[in-house]
């Protein structure tokens, strides 16, 4: 035990001078500076000043490269082989209640890769669709994909294909 003992901390400010003396304008109260603005000699630095005239302009941003989702890249790839294939697709005629059976049967027997969702947000698309509503309050029947006709259109299915045409804006 030869070990010396260590010093007491303390968290005092370390002063070079004597705590009596100070600089002119620097006065020490209680233990605390206080410093008067008249007599301080060091001025203030210099604070940014906004330039005069115009800012700098900044680069403009570069343009978003437009993402389209895979679900609409199916159905525009599914909308073709329809197209391609039924004459009734292709002439926007009415189509028969139901139609997405058939649609679902005609993508599993050719292979085609399309979700629930795809035929979902391509039958709205097309049955949306200006020329389609057109046909829908002119034609009397409903037609299958194939074209072989499958009931009638009823009055209130024309009023309603009306009221979609009428709030559509015009193209």
């Amino acid at each position: 035990m030869t070990d010396k003992p260590r010093k007491t901390l303390s968290l005092g400010r370390k002063t070079d001078k004597p705590a009596g003396t100070s600089p002119s304008g620097i006065k020490t109260i209680a233990g605390k500076r206080v410093i008067r603005r008249e007599t301080s000699t060091t001025p203030s630095p210099p604070r940014n000043k906004p330039a005069k005239g115009k800012a700098p302009r900044k680069k403009p941003a570069a343009p978003k490269k437009v993402v389209i989702p895979p679900s609409t890249i199916r159905a525009q790839e599914l909308d073709q082989h329809l197209q391609g294939h039924f004459g009734a697709w292709r002439d926007y005629l009415p189509l028969v209640l139901g139609v997405e059976k058939a649609i679902f049967r005609y993508i599993s027997e050719n292979h085609i890769s399309a979700s629930k969702r795809v035929v979902q947000q391509l039958l709205h698309r097309h049955t949306s669709a200006m020329q389609y509503l057109h046909n829908l309050m002119q034609q009397p029947l409903r037609y299958h994909l194939d074209g072989s006709p499958a009931g009638e259109v009823i009055p209130t299915e024309r009023e309603s294909a009306a009221l979609k045409l009428a709030s559509l804006p015009p193209a």
